[in-house]
């Protein structure tokens, strides 16, 4: 989960350029991401929401993590 949606996290919570998290995902011929980094730079509605699962998601992982 982390490698491809932690370059979208790190542009929706605005510490990335898009620019720069679609490069890491490029690096990696990670379609998924890029298309998880172009949603996050997105201002619709729908995209808002979408941002928010991301971030939401991310959170979740982390908490997993520090349970185990």
């Amino acid at each position: 989960m982390l490698r491809n949606s932690l370059p979208a996290l790190r542009v929706a919570l605005g510490i990335e350029k898009p620019e720069d998290g679609i490069e890491f995902c490029e690096e990696y011929n990670d379609e998924v991401c890029t298309d998880l980094v172009s949603a996050a730079k997105g201002k619709s509605a729908v995209v808002e929401r979408l941002r928010e699962k991301v971030i939401d998601a991310f959170n979740d992982s982390l908490m997993r993590r520090v349970a185990t």
